[in-house]
């Protein structure tokens, strides 16, 4: 089981160095954005909107293919079709990529108007649905390298899409003065580059036979996961629209930016850990062990989440005037804790979805999104207009935690793993009593708020030793997997990333 930890931590490690490098843009840019003479409010609350409309439309048009392949890449019955496959799924991510880019052109004044009840956004509307066509592949195509473990082409390629993009961004704001049709011009540029440089890697695995009856499976695996997909979107963005059609922009404003610094949590943790556990999953699924494996890492997970959730939640007021230009902003401090604990219970619904996957009942989990995505709508459109942002933050809050314990049970009935629910539970209440102090010194000077909230922080891992939910055999095999990762980034004038990678594996087996 160690070695198979050590195998993950790597993967976390270097996959999610590849994934938060290219989320780091939005983060870095957060005080351009709210820069009222860069990106005026009622821009800036677009920009959430049409950020959550990509999310959307890439959740609708990728049909899940990425995660499907992943199952089928390790299925001992399709090694010798690997090439096949992914020419299936790459070829009909393309027609649909092209479709979505198509659609947007003739859709864009029609949606603005929808959304907004003018078409003064409809250009960046275009822009957005051009760059949000070309996600699908992308992401299949980081997909194959993961499965491949290919770490240096991965962080490389999107370290160079990190940097075109960034940059390309910063000169349409402050020296193009193009507002919000910039940001997603930056975004064409850094995708169009992305899959240049990464065409040759994506013919090289491609074998041009078609194969329809192998794309009928999967698709058939996949379009309930897709329809899940697409309902844990509108799960997590149903808040922004409500907000938009309830209240004004300013306050999508205001809410996008505490979403943006809470959802660090999912952009760092979450999504650099679920890249590396969606193939690892399904490669360890023949082990006589992987349900307790499985066990371990929902408790892992949760510690780290709400420890970085912790971190968040009491330097909120710090972190959000640190990255918030315009003081009008500042109050999305206080949305922070509320969907930071959203995002905790949405990480335990993904892992909790895990034995519904290897049984390839998905179909359970695309219909419970749907009635989830539903009755979140609901909650917004109840709690919003009597409590405006935090309505919203608290219907985000109360429809993961309902969706987390429906999917957790229906799953076990099907695939019963010996999850810890009893220590994930007192991760998360000993999370919010060491927040409650620090929420109470936010009108002290800065010093006694840093002095207060560090203690705060210091005091987690000493509880958990203490309440037993890690103990001394945990421990060492964290020390041991932390050795590890420095074996890996150690020094050294003849071996490059990719070889130590390979040579620690080969000790290994």
């Amino acid at each position: 089981m160690q070695k198979e930890f050590k195998s993950l931590l790597r993967s976390i490690i270097i996959y999610g160095f590849g994934n938060v490098s290219i989320k780091l843009v939005g983060l870095v840019l957060l005080p351009l954005y709210t820069n009222p003479k860069l990106l005026s409010v009622n821009e800036y609350g677009a920009m959430g909107l049409l950020d959550i409309s990509a999310q959307v439309l890439i959740a609708l048009f990728s049909l899940s293919l990425y995660a499907a392949y992943a199952r089928w890449y390790w299925d001992k019955e399709y090694y010798d079709s690997r090439k096949r496959i992914f020419f299936s799924c790459f070829s009909t991510l393309t027609v649909l990529a092209i479709l979505l880019a198509v659609s947007g052109i003739f859709a864009s004044k029609p949606v603005s108007l929808l959304l907004f009840d003018k078409d003064t956004f409809s250009s960046a509307l275009m822009l957005m649905f051009i760059a949000a066509s070309m996600q699908p592949l992308i992401d299949f195509t980081l997909t194959q390298m993961r499965v491949e473990e290919k770490p240096v082409f991965y962080i490389t390629t999107n370290i160079i899409r990190l940097v075109v993009i960034l940059t390309a961004t910063i000169y349409f704001l402050k020296y193009g003065h193009k507002g919000l049709t910039g940001i997603y011009e930056a975004q064409i540029i850094g995708n169009v580059l992305f899959l240049l440089i990464t065409s040759g890697y994506i013919v090289r695995n491609m074998e041009f036979r078609f194969s329809a009856p192998i794309l009928k499976d999967i698709i058939r695996f996949s379009m309930p996961l897709a329809l899940a997909a697409l309902s844990n979107v509108l799960l997590a963005v149903f808040d922004r629209y409500v907000l938009n059609y309830k209240s004004t922009l300013l306050n999508v404003g205001i809410y996008t930016q505490g979403y943006k610094i809470a959802n660090t949590t999912k952009v760092f943790i979450i999504s650099s850990v679920q890249l590396a556990l969606a193939p690892a999953i399904f490669k360890i699924m023949y082990r006589p062990d992987h349900k307790m494996i499985y066990s371990k890492i929902m408790t892992w997970f949760t510690i780290v989440v709400v420890y970085f959730s912790l971190f968040l939640s009491l330097f909120g007021l710090e972190i959000t005037k640190f990255f918030t230009t315009a003081t009008i902003y500042w109050d999305a401090y206080k949305l922070i804790p509320i969907l930071c604990l959203g995002i905790t219970f949405s990480m335990l619904k993904d892992v909790s979805i895990t034995g519904l996957q290897i049984t390839k009942r998905t179909r359970i989990i695309g219909l419970m999104l749907t009635g989830i995505a539903i009755f979140n709508l609901g909650i917004n459109m109840l709690l919003v207009p009597v409590w405006g942002i935090y309505g919203a933050a608290f219907s985000s809050l109360i429809s993961q935690f309902v969706f987390f314990l429906v999917l957790y049970f229906y799953a076990q009935r099907y695939y019963p793993i010996p999850y810890r629910l009893d220590k994930v539970g007192l991760i998360i209440i000993l999370g919010i009593i060491l927040y409650l102090p620090g929420s109470l010194v936010n009108d002290k000077t800065l010093e006694i708020r840093v002095i207060v909230k560090t203690v705060a922080l210091i005091f987690f891992p000493v509880l958990l030793f203490v309440f037993r939910v890690i103990d001394r055999s945990e421990i060492e095999l964290a020390n041991s997997l932390l050795k590890s990762i420095r074996n890996i980034f150690a020094t050294s004038k003849k071996e490059d990333l990719q070889e130590k990678i390979t040579r620690i594996d080969e000790t290994e087996l």
